[in-house]
């Protein structure tokens, strides 16, 4: 059976194989195409020298509006909208410019010296909010409880170097639509679902109701210190390394003003295939074992059965997440609003889809499809101010506190017992 636990880590690893995350193109292999710099995967091909493109391709890209179906011209169609076209006949490859480059910039150029920018004043804040939808089709459907849309507010300060950063997330859940307890209702106070999080250079260390309590994880236990530095401590070169290995491929958008000010806007298309092959790439250097191990409870009486049943977990795991990849359908677009005097980014907007199902290779029971749905506006602030961090230095491990987890069940009445379950 799927049970509420294999849920549990299936939706666990779904999200942190987000974050950070454009649907599956399909590509044509005797064509291919290069827009703003940047290989992108479509559906096209060529008839009597005339390239096309399909409307669902097209759609995909940031800035464009299509409400229609089958295949375009592509090359009149960017054209009509003073973008262009180039042919390269001996390597079968169309190369297309469009709202590539505004006054001295590159969409890209801008990109990367705001990047620049913001890591000489190495400090920074954040705050804003986002909606979530998330659902879960298939026969086990009545197995779990439907997810209500939920607002999350969110509040960080990071800094580049020495890596620190802390985030507190406010989740707003409609208690009313939740089928909860009275003691279950009162953890969350107002309806509010408070958690925090400390990320150093070497760790990384979280704070969840209804434990007032920071637990520590070593990451490089988990194999990420050397990936999560590579990632948030770059270079400009590297970022547009970076953009390019996650198959970003930016556009500039309409101008904007907020209060008086001026603001490039640089729209961002993530290629999905592109994103998924980083995403295998560094799930394959993670240490999927430690990650599961820290949260099974180890005894001396049954730790070979613990190791047995880990091992089938991880292989179980494993396939989860390989199938999950396969089948991933994402579309991911980033709005960045730039300052035009200061070229820092001050504002962001996200907008995140994602798809995918699992067939009974996973599921015995049937196919299960989830969904989710992300967006968001943030605004980056307060440029070169002193980052300061919470006090973590009480805080206590993984292996502690499920010990202490396991002592309060344990003292736990008989009737109370069974009444949580």
């Amino acid at each position: 059976m799927f049970h509420g636990k294999r849920m549990a880590r299936l939706m666990l690893i779904s999200l942190l194989t987000i974050l950070l995350i454009v649907p599956t193109a399909f590509a044509n292999d005797q064509v291919s195409l290069v827009f703003n710099g940047q290989e992108l995967k479509a559906d096209l091909y060529v008839e009597n020298g005339v390239s096309y493109i399909s409307a669902a391709s097209l759609a995909k890209l940031p800035g464009i509006n299509l409400d229609q179906e089958g295949y375009v011209a592509l090359r009149s169609f960017f054209e009509n909208k003073g973008g262009k076209v180039d042919w390269n006949g001996d390597n079968n490859q169309i190369t297309v410019s469009w709202r590539e480059k505004q006054g001295e910039w590159t969409a890209d150029e801008l990109i990367v010296e705001s990047t620049a920018k913001m890591q000489e004043l190495n400090t920074y804040k954040m705050k804003g909010e986002a909606t979530m939808k998330m659902n879960i089709a298939g026969p086990t459907t009545g197995e779990v409880p439907e997810i209500p849309d939920t607002t999350i507010y969110q509040e960080a300060v990071y800094q580049q170097k020495p890596l620190a950063m802390y985030m507190l997330q406010t989740v707003k859940l409609p208690l009313e639509d939740m089928e909860l307890t009275e003691d279950e209702q009162a953890l969350f106070e107002q309806g509010n679902m408070v958690t925090e999080m400390v990320l150093t250079e070497n760790a990384i260390y979280q704070k969840t109701p209804p434990f007032d309590k920071w637990i520590v994880q070593d990451l490089a236990e988990l194999g990420m210190t050397e990936k999560l530095s590579n990632m948030l401590q770059t270079t400009p070169q590297q970022s547009l390394e970076m953009m390019r290995e996650f198959g970003m491929i930016n556009v500039f958008g309409e101008d904007a003003v907020i209060d008086g000010k001026e603001y490039y806007t640089v729209k961002t298309y993530v290629d999905g295939e592109t994103f998924k092959k980083v995403i295998d790439d560094m799930l394959g250097e993670f240490d999927l074992v430690n990650l599961i191990s820290t949260t099974q409870e180890l005894t001396e009486t049954d730790k070979q059965l613990t190791e047995e049943e880990m091992a089938q977990v991880v292989e179980e795991t494993q396939k989860l997440v390989k199938q999950m990849l396969a089948n991933l359908d994402l579309n991911y677009y980033i709005d960045s609003l730039i300052n035009k005097d200061t070229l820092l980014t001050e504002y962001m907007r996200i907008d995140l889809n994602m798809n995918f199902g699992l067939d009974e290779t996973i599921v015995p029971e049937g196919p299960v499809n989830f969904g989710m749905i992300i967006k968001g506006e943030y605004q980056l602030f307060d440029f070169g101010t002193v980052v300061k961090l919470p006090d973590v230095s009480n805080a206590i491990t993984q292996e502690e506190f499920l010990a202490e987890m396991k002592q309060m069940m344990e003292e736990m009445p008989v009737e109370t017992t069974e009444q949580a379950e």
